[in-house]
């Protein structure tokens, strides 16, 4: 009994012992991880408290009133009053070079911008009072480039058979566009600079052309390089009709140029043109014999004619017209003869 009785006596001790043990461990553990929240939410409780302290103080500062956009805005917009709203902000976040609301209704804008954008002077230019000698000129014989657009600026430039190449024009906006024709704002100064060169390009068998700017609102215009000839002018003013003469002439280049190009065509881009416009008829007679086809059938072409297309590719004797001394161009009722 008394061996039952020291074993069980140690067996208590053991599992006091073990029991005391863990539970010190966990008291440690409790208290680190005590320790570990406690130090977090004051640290949180620092962040939030710093915050605030912040806001409390951009809330006591000073602030002004800046003009913000109300609306998202691309490069080349007009700002008008309603584009236009007022906010007020602290002044520390303002900058320096901000502009009030009357100074920036009427300008331009050099880049694209978001809502609430504030209005700084770099952002906007403005084109300044028109001269009472600005006057709209339409041109035909510029050599356009193929993806000019309304509202494109472009530099006026001539090119001479030696390969000098001079800046006639420095960085005009294309007020309208339309098939090969282009308008420009000129003033005086500039339609007499093209006078003289258009003249120039007459008789020295010259090109006038355009190149587009990349990104003219940030780019400056280039300096016109092109020095008027003096017995040009001389010419100009002894007979003012010259001008006139050369504008026929370079717009019969330029387009002897195009059907010079057209004629160029492979025989076999040409064949295949001729080949789908064929079937395109064939849709549209069946259009017109049965209309409540859906929509989407192909119609013809008025301005080109399939036939003379082919006839291109032919020797001079087996063109279709038998008189060969004329081409004609055919629409969808009349045919109108051009005469080289």
């Amino acid at each position: 009994m008394s061996r039952i009785r020291f074993r069980q006596k140690r067996l208590l001790i053991a599992s006091l012992i073990g029991g005391a043990a863990v539970l010190l461990i966990c008291v440690i553990f409790g208290y680190l991880y005590f320790n570990y929240i406690h130090n977090k939410y004051e640290k949180r409780t620092a962040e939030i408290q710093l915050k605030l302290n912040e806001a409390e103080k951009r809330l006591n500062e000073e602030r002004v009133d800046v003009t913000v956009v109300n609306k998202d805005h691309a490069a080349g917009d007009r700002l008008r009053e309603e584009d236009l709203q007022t906010i007020s902000v602290p002044k520390s976040s303002v900058p320096a070079n901000t502009l009030d609301r009357q100074s920036v209704v009427g300008k331009f804008i050099k880049i694209d911008i978001q809502a609430n954008a504030v209005i700084t002077e770099p952002m906007v230019f403005e084109e300044g009072i028109t001269p009472d000698d600005l006057r709209i000129q339409e041109f035909r014989m510029i050599e356009l480039p193929l993806k000019l657009k309304k509202e494109d600026f472009v530099d006026v430039r001539i090119k001479f058979p030696t390969g000098q190449d001079y800046i006639v024009l420095s960085k005009k906006k294309v007020e309208d566009l339309l098939t090969g024709t282009v308008w420009y704002d000129m003033n005086e100064k500039e339609i007499l600079t093209m006078s003289s060169a258009i003249v120039d390009a007459y008789i020295n068998n010259a090109s006038i052309y355009a190149l587009n700017y990349v990104d003219p609102y940030m780019q400056q215009e280039a300096v016109v390089t092109y020095p008027p000839n003096p017995k040009v002018q001389d010419l100009i003013d002894s007979d003012p009709n010259i001008v006139e003469v050369a504008k026929s002439e370079m717009e019969r280049k330029v387009r002897a140029k195009l059907e010079q190009d057209l004629k160029s065509m492979p025989e076999e881009d040409i064949q295949k043109y001729v080949n789908g416009k064929s079937k395109d008829d064939s849709k549209a007679f069946e259009y017109h014999a049965n209309p409540d086809q859906p929509d989407g059938a192909a119609q013809q072409n008025p301005l080109i004619d399939g036939d003379n297309l082919q006839n291109r590719g032919q020797a001079p004797d087996q063109e279709a017209n038998p008189s060969g001394s004329t081409q004609i161009f055919n629409d969808n009722n009349v045919s109108v003869p051009i005469k080289k």
